[in-house]
């Protein structure tokens, strides 16, 4: 791409020049449109890279503060509640306990806009915050469910994080796990704030070995491991990045 606009840069100034040699009185109007020509073609080949640039930048950003914003909250109510493991995490994922758990070990530790829970969608029930960012927040309860465990076990928070202030559910067809949302996961075993990870500790993994992996050929509102592979290349995102 240097090289196409380096050599057409030079075949317009060796024109420009070559008629500076035969008339000395400034530009002429060719002249002119040559130049501005040489502008509009350089602009609409760099411009959208700059744009995407500024774009990814803007999301790493908006990750990295969201994620220490979340990870302070819980840091502070581990100081006032205690190791999570004793933490009253109740016994299913209803609404009621969710709202429970959310307004009693988390929320008081964030600075909110406005809050309200949403009915359900791909796990029965969503509980919504804003921060005062304007990033909006998920929260979902997950773990051992009643088809396999009596009586249910919940083992962490899922919690959904959009910059675009959508509410809908986790794979809902308006999610772009790529540029606009991602999901974090507090895990009450390890005390440990993580992004969601379906996909083993590889970066290969993170890219390829699941239907939730981060690739082109995964559909947007399902590449969940997007956030772990920009964490995982040092809140980076790279050229194989699907952006």
């Amino acid at each position: 791409m240097k090289g196409f606009l380096l050599n057409l840069i030079h075949f317009f100034n060796n024109i420009i020049i070559s008629n500076n040699a035969k008339n000395t009185k400034g530009f002429t109007l060719a002249e002119t449109l040559l130049t501005l020509g040489i502008i509009s073609i350089v602009s609409a080949m760099t411009l959208p890279a700059l744009i995407a640039k500024w774009q990814k930048t803007v999301h790493v950003n908006q990750m990295k503060h969201t994620y220490s914003v979340i990870a302070n909250a819980f840091q502070m109510s581990m100081q006032e509640h205690g190791n999570p493991k004793e933490w009253d995490w109740g016994a299913d994922n209803s609404k009621s306990n969710l709202t429970r758990v959310v307004e009693t070990y988390l929320l008081p530790y964030l600075s909110l806009d406005t809050k309200n829970t949403k009915q359900p969608g791909q796990y029965n029930h969503y509980y919504a915050a804003r921060l005062k960012n304007g990033t909006t927040l998920l929260f979902v309860l997950d773990g051992c469910t009643a088809s396999t465990c009596n009586p249910i076990s919940i083992t962490s928070l899922y919690i959904i994080v959009s910059a675009k202030g959508n509410v809908q559910p986790l794979l809902h067809e308006s999610r772009d796990y790529s540029r606009e949302d991602f999901i974090l996961m507090f895990d009450k075993g390890n005390a440990n704030l993580t992004f969601f990870n379906w996909g083993g500790k590889t970066r290969e993994g993170m890219k390829n070995s699941s239907k939730y992996a981060c690739n082109k050929n995964i559909d947007k509102n399902k590449r969940l491991n997007c956030g772990a592979l920009i964490f995982y290349d040092n809140w980076e995102i790279k050229d194989d990045y699907p952006w």
